[in-house]
């Protein structure tokens, strides 16, 4: 377990936690195995953590999640083996806003889901590895618990509640078909159900592509009932080809279906994104992908060096359109589009194994693009998820027995975002008013990312008063950001609206960054075994 200082130091220096503010995490992990018998074994693993922000007693936000795992392990014989699986995850956040009880408002949202998967693994032969098995989801999506008070009046502004189920079979097997050539092929299938109670939307087409669908007819389902289903077979194929002792080629490909969708018009994930299931008017993602790389080990393998290129279409993605209402909205289903995506690249990495001197740098030129008729003028325009460059450093230096140090480095392009081409003037109300004259969609990238961490860990000693020690213990000191860079989470855009300008003189606007982290972060931490 562990929970974030920053609150309890800065208690001394600012009045603002005096008024119930607070500003911390925690998050804590526990773990589980017992052996029943030769043949039989149970894991439990549970995970519970929650950031919150509170500006004071009333105002603020969290989020958190809780998992649980259950796992049997069963044996059968020598040749079969199988894992029964079972999980449970909820994940929630909170937004309180107001002064008092009179005018406030309060919203909560969650995403929980349970999930059974049985798989067995069977060893046909020493060149055959059969697995097989199944995998049941039950969804459970609350998108806003919202109540507005205004001078004592409430106003439930809730969004129903959405449950769906996705069901899943697959085998596949790994076969060594030769000393050089090894296979690994498969087959999915999986069927998605969308499922009342709640009602359902339809809607007319557009006057105009890009422009919100209107509702013509909304039913309401029975709990339980089936409102659409959606089907689809995920073959997937690899391969992995021993050029010679130290270089091998591998290549595959692999159909991959999602039913669960990211509703999002931040630079940056944050917990107030909205996740929404494939519906009647929603299809589910469907993507494909192939890969091919070259690996290559040096030095009797203490270097390890790859370069692999992958391509990735996809079908029924989803953005939304031109002025979008995301949260809080019954209708969103009209607001949101789909087109064809692309993702390309290539991947590079050099791994040094052994010595006292170990680390790894890895490099990833990349693209992911989508094409949506009615945004963006209908022409391909980055995703927020296109990072161009992805690099990153680690290293590790062991100076004896007791001493180590580390210092990782991360350098990413900046995301994607969409910032106004020009803008209006309103003499009479002092106002600017942003405008896309071109109806551009993530035209610019907030600048860069790019961090160094580095850490030193000191190992307790192993031999106390001439014998050795049962119980493990070490110190490690770290420094986060160590060059305190000031790495963008978002940028916004705002109107001094302290000055007024004469008529005719242009109004002065800032672009604002907010960096969540934009300092040096120093710390200390001691870990124990026993």
């Amino acid at each position: 377990g562990r929970r974030s200082y920053i609150d309890l130091l800065a208690r001394p220096f600012t009045d603002v936690l005096d008024e119930g503010g607070a500003l911390n995490f925690y998050d804590v992990t526990a773990k589980v195995n017992y052996d029943i018998n030769a043949k039989n074994r149970i894991f439990l693993s549970g995970f519970f953590g929650r950031d919150v922000f509170r500006f004071d007693e009333r105002q603020g936000f969290n989020w958190g999640s809780r998992t649980g795992t259950l796992r049997w392990n069963h044996l059968f014989n020598d040749k079969l083996f199988s894992n029964f699986t079972f999980f449970y995850s909820n994940y929630n956040y909170e937004l309180s806003f107001g002064e008092d009880a009179r005018d406030a408002f309060d919203w909560d949202s969650k995403i929980s889901t349970l999930n059974v998967k049985p798989e067995l693994t069977y060893f046909i032969n020493t060149r055959n590895e059969l697995t097989f098995g199944g995998e049941a989801i039950l969804y459970d999506f609350e998108p806003a618990n919202a109540v507005g008070v205004s001078n004592g009046e409430a106003v439930d502004v809730s969004v129903e509640t959405k449950r769906a189920v996705e069901a899943a079979a697959y085998i596949s097997n790994e076969q060594k078909v030769s000393d050089r050539l090894t296979l690994q092929y498969g087959l999915r299938y999986s069927y998605y159900l969308y499922l009342g109670p709640g009602p359902v939307y339809e809607f007319l087409e557009a006057e105009e592509t890009g422009l919100r669908r209107e509702v013509s007819d909304v039913t309401q389902a029975e709990d339980w009932e089936v409102i659409e289903t959606y089907n689809n077979f995920e073959p997937r194929v690899g391969f992995r080809y021993q050029l010679n002792a130290t270089t091998s080629i591998k290549g595959s490909y692999n159909r991959l279906a999602q039913y669960i969708h990211l509703i999002s018009n931040t630079t940056a994930s944050n917990p107030l994104d909205v996740w929404t299931p494939s519906t009647n008017n929603i299809k589910p993602q469907v993507g494909e992908q192939f890969a091919l790389g070259l690996f290559k080990n040096l030095r009797d393998n203490e270097i390890e060096t790859s370069v692999e290129v992958y391509y990735r279409p996809t079908e029924n993605q989803v953005d939304y359109i031109d002025g979008a209402d995301l949260l809080i909205n019954t209708l969103l289903e009209g607001d949101l589009l789909t087109g064809e995506g692309e993702a390309y690249g290539a991947e590079f990495q050099v791994k040094k194994n052994y010595g006292k001197l170990t680390g790894w740098v890895s490099y990833t030129l990349g693209r992911t693009e989508l094409t949506v008729e009615g945004i963006n003028n209908g022409e391909a325009y980055p995703t927020r998820f296109d990072q161009r460059h992805n690099l990153k450093i680690a290293g590790f230096y062991n100076l004896n027995d007791r001493w180590s140090f580390s210092a990782n480095f991360t350098y990413l392009s900046g995301t994607p975002t969409t910032f106004f081409t020009s803008r209006y003037e309103l003499d009479a109300l002092d106002l600017v008013i942003p405008h896309n004259d071109n109806n551009a969609r993530n035209n610019v990238r907030i600048p860069d990312y790019h961090r160094l961490d580095v850490s030193a860990t000191l190992q307790g000693k192993k031999i106390k008063k001439g014998r050795e020690r049962k119980n493990r213990d070490y110190w490690v000191f770290s420094i986060y950001n160590l060059y305190g860079r000031r790495n963008p989470f978002s940028i916004f855009f705002s109107q001094n609206s302290d000055v007024r300008f004469a008529e005719g003189v242009p109004k002065e606007t800032q672009a604002n960054q907010v960096s969540i982290i934009g300092s040096i972060v120093p710390a200390i931490s001691y870990n124990f075994t026993f």
